[in-house]
């Protein structure tokens, strides 16, 4: 599918995803799920990397499930995760897992579902390596101290990052520990220049060649892996670590095959005008979808246009003041009951959503390929009373 045909499946599932059966609702597309994770499948294998999907973007189970025909593995961040992981895997899939850190009933827990283990610094890898009596393979998670991320707040590699070991430390090392047997690094965030992570693998050649049991190097995710992304910088590093290092290569996407495949549909409850504006207020609010808030970006909204239009702010329903979605302009004034679909929602959205104010977590739900829409999660009152710690009654 080329990038005009899969802009044109985008429209359609957005205007597809407006009649999910209740609103707000996170709707997951699997026509674009399965298109997104076949293109990253593809240009991983043109590199002869295995394709791993990180649970952080995204935990649902249908999306993993859709996801197992495609992937080689899944990359989990935490027990939780790898659990969840090790329930819909199969044999031919890998589990890989990292955290900043691990307490050592953690690490135990951890090590008795994950193939490999990467540990975030040299003190978690020598608690590891001292409790591993499996058959999981230890790596450590280096920084490569080169930053392309303008904004400090998602850059792995920050000026005192704490999320994995400095490179120029292992430099002043004697040796490596023999507990290594692979490295992982991540130093990037929604690219799709892979000269940059070709950039990155690079650097790690000296302290791969004091590696005496390597045997696998992971490179992370934080690139777009799409129909348009020139693939040539990942294989030719690839073939390098493969010559030089006979390492196998990991690479583990996780924005990169939900992003786009995600909707927030929610309804109009109420619009009104002040100073010539009107204000929409939605079912939902920015809590169910955190980092437009956190990073104060504007989401894309379907029916909007760039020029004349009506122009409408979107806000949530809390009582936070500064819970606005965006300022928009639609081709047609917003009435009570329209619904809108945000997008781009399907990554970092139902991870990090909270039920703040009372005001539930949306419903997901996964829409086929048929146009059939099958529920996947719901939140009700049961839920935000046992999140609360009350005894849950039956409703009023």
């Amino acid at each position: 599918m080329d990038a005009k045909e899969f802009d044109r499946l985008l429209d359609n599932q957005a205007n597809l995803a407006l009649n999910v059966p209740g609103t707000p609702a996170y709707v997951y597309s699997e026509s674009i799920l399965q298109s997104l994770a076949r293109q990253a499948a593809l240009t991983a294998a043109q590199a002869e990397c295995e394709l791993l999907y990180t649970l952080k973007a995204c935990a649902i189970t249908p999306v993993l499930e859709i996801f197992t025909p495609t992937v080689h593995g899944f990359a989990a961040s935490s027990v939780f995760e790898a659990r969840l992981a090790a329930g819909v895997s199969s044999s031919h899939h890998s589990l890989h897992c990292y955290s900043p850190a691990y307490s050592a009933s953690e690490i135990e827990s951890t090590l008795s579902l994950a193939d490999y283990l990467s540990l975030n610094s040299l003190n978690q890898l020598d608690l590891a390596a001292s409790l591993n009596t499996g058959s999981a393979s230890l790596g450590l998670r280096v920084n490569p101290e080169l930053s392309f991320v303008p904004d400090a707040r998602y850059d792995p590699s920050r000026p005192g990052s704490k999320l994995g070991a400095p490179l120029s430390d292992l430099r002043d090392l004697p040796r490596m520990p023999d507990a290594i047997e692979g490295l992982h690094i991540h130093n990037n965030c929604e690219s799709d220049d892979l000269f940059e992570l070709a950039r990155s693998a690079e650097a790690l050649f000296g302290a791969l060649r004091r590696c005496d049991n390597l045997s696998w190097v992971n490179l992370g995710g934080g690139y777009y892996l799409g129909p348009e992304t020139d693939a040539t910088p990942l294989e030719q590093v690839a073939r390098t670590l493969r010559a030089e290092f006979g390492a196998k290569l990991f690479i583990e996407p996780g924005t990169a095959l939900v992003q786009q495949a995600g909707y927030l549909v929610s309804e109009v409850l109420d619009v009104f005008s002040i100073n010539d504006r009107h204000i929409a207020v939605l079912d939902t609010s920015t809590s169910h979808i955190p980092e437009v808030f956190e990073y104060q970006y504007t989401p894309e909204v379907n029916w909007t246009v760039r020029d004349g239009g009506t122009p409408t702010t979107l806000v949530g329903r809390s009582c936070l003041a500064g819970d606005i979605l965006g300022e928009y302009r639609f081709t047609d004034p917003v009435r009570i009951g329209d619904r809108v679909a945000l997008k781009n929602a399907g990554s970092y959205s139902h991870s990090r959503a909270v039920p703040f104010n009372g005001i539930p977590i949306p419903s997901v739900y996964m829409l086929r390929e048929d146009g059939a829409f099958d529920p996947a999660a719901t939140y009700d009152y049961d839920d935000f009373a046992a999140r609360n710690g009350a005894t849950p009654i039956a409703a009023y």
